[in-house]
């Protein structure tokens, strides 16, 4: 059986971890200059409070000592694994991983890969499941990175701001833009397409910009039966204004979690975000 391997940001839950004896390798928060291992030195909550008391908050790859052990020990015991990592576009970790994996082959005839989410959150949980079924039939490391890019290329995900602070101070966003976008009550709707974060559009009021999300939906994901998975950061009431609209719009297979730590980091506490796989 091939060995899954994940990063930090790929939010599965615990049962599903335990079952499959999935490995999660920690990227790092920074906080005041202190390094921390996402989910296992700091959890989301406490990632909300430095957030609150706006204190300086950063993240980074993993550290070696915190992928390579593992990669190695597999390595050694002839072990086929996958590392299926946060978008390369977005953070170095791909790039790490692959380089860490180029040396070991160079001792070990192990089957090793890498795969790029292009995301992150609740949208690899999803393909992460997707991929765990395609497994128990196919157990070939090269059929399996290949079905997971695909997945990769299907998947959808959009996120709305209420606050553009967070992203400001983490030098995705001008400061002017961010106070004018304030100022004027825009709220920007952002898509994360090929692993980049583009803009997708912009509105006037929450409302409205619920309303885009939810065009998102539809337009990409006509087939009501498609899962739904819907991420909030801190703010319940953006959540369930989302649950809201895609209740009446007729969809039923709604899966919700929690942004991931390390996005967290840089799209802060009012944030709302829907993601699905399109046929």
């Amino acid at each position: 059986m091939i060995k899954i391997i994940v990063d930090s940001t790929c939010d599965l839950s615990e049962a599903f971890i335990e079952k499959y004896q999935i490995d999660i390798v920690p990227l790092q928060v920074i906080i005041n200059d202190k390094n921390y291992k996402d989910k296992f030195e700091v959890d989301i909550n406490q990632l909300y409070e430095h957030i609150r008391q706006k204190d300086d908050i950063k993240t980074s790859l993993p550290s070696y000592d915190d992928i390579f052990p593992i990669f190695e020990k597999y390595a050694k015991a002839n072990q086929p694994f996958i590392f299926f990592s946060f978008s390369k576009a977005l953070s170095g970790t791909f790039n790490f991983a692959n380089l860490l994996i180029k040396d070991l082959k160079d001792t070990y005839n192990t089957q090793m890969s890498v795969v790029d989410f292009k995301n992150g959150g609740l949208a690899s949980a999803v393909m992460m499941e997707e991929i765990v079924a395609f497994m128990e039939t196919n157990n070939n490391i090269d059929d399996v990175v290949k079905f997971s890019e695909h997945l990769v290329n299907r998947m959808h995900h959009a996120v709305m701001l209420e606050d553009l602070s967070q992203l400001r101070k983490g030098g995705r966003i001008s400061a002017v833009k961010s106070i004018i976008s304030s100022a004027l009550s825009i709220k920007p709707i952002l898509e994360l397409v090929d692993g980049h974060i583009a803009s997708y559009k912009n509105a006037i009021g929450s409302k409205r910009a619920l309303n885009d999300l939810m065009h998102y939906v539809t337009s990409k994901a006509p087939d009501k039966e498609t899962k739904i998975g819907v991420l909030y950061s801190a703010n319940e009431d953006l959540l369930n204004q989302m649950l809201t609209r895609l209740d009446k719009h007729g969809y039923k297979n709604i899966v919700v979690g929690r942004i991931a730590s390390v996005m967290t980091a840089h799209i802060g506490l009012d944030a709302v975000s829907v993601c699905f796989l399109s046929n």
